[in-house]
């Protein structure tokens, strides 16, 4: 149960980092201006919430090992990927 814990809460990270990046790479460019500053001034606090969110959670998985968590981790990585790619296809 702990492991399927895991890879839920890897998927919703993964998914929550790819979002996040979606909606604020349209807003930062090449010419760099006041926009782009405002979105990276945004996009920060996002990304530290998410960062302290996870840290705070995997506090609980402290009995899985290192090695186990990264195997898992790339397997539900691609799986994130291809459903922000299939969510990309019917929403965007």
């Amino acid at each position: 149960m702990r492991y399927v814990k895991f890879i839920s809460l890897q998927f919703i990270m993964f998914t929550l980092i790819f979002l996040v990046n979606y909606q604020f790479d349209r807003y930062i460019s090449k010419p760099f201006t006041r926009v782009d500053l405002f979105a990276i001034l945004i996009s920060i606090p996002v990304i530290l919430l998410i960062y302290q969110l996870v840290v705070t959670l995997y506090k609980s998985f402290s009995m899985i090992s290192n090695l186990n968590k990264v195997l898992i981790s790339i397997p539900v990585l691609i799986l994130s990927i291809f459903f922000i790619g299939f969510m990309e296809q019917l929403l965007f």
